[in-house]
């Protein structure tokens, strides 16, 4: 078992650098990002980790399909697909399809979640 609660300190991250490296867009700002993997690698077909951005806009299709329950800040979710968004803080969640082409709002300075991610 390796629990992951709200207001737990946070594992050390490695960094990522910008969201580009990822495969993602960058639309405004700079956002950086790192990660903690708990379960796998990211290239796994399933993998869980902590990721942590900074502030900015970016898009990206994703390369698999993910549940992720945000720790620490918010952001705003746009699937640029049908229009739908919706905006997060600590405790919500979301689950998004892989192929999903989705534009990320990252609203305060940072926001950590975690995720489980599957891949087919």
């Amino acid at each position: 078992m390796k629990p992951i609660l709200l207001n737990a300190a946070l594992p050390e991250m490695a960094e990522i650098g910008s969201v580009t490296n990822l495969g993602s867009t960058v639309i405004e700002g700079d956002p950086q990002a790192s990660i903690a993997m708990i379960d796998g690698a990211p290239e796994d077909p399933v993998a869980c980790a902590i990721f942590k951005c900074t502030k900015g806009v970016f898009s990206m299709q994703y390369p698999f399909t993910e549940h992720a329950t945000i720790l620490q800040g918010s952001l705003k979710l746009k699937n640029l697909e049908t229009g739908e968004e919706e905006t997060f803080g600590p405790g919500d969640s979301w689950f998004v399809a892989q192929g999903s082409k989705i534009e990320w709002h990252v609203l305060s300075d940072y926001f950590v979640k975690h995720y489980l991610s599957v891949a087919k």
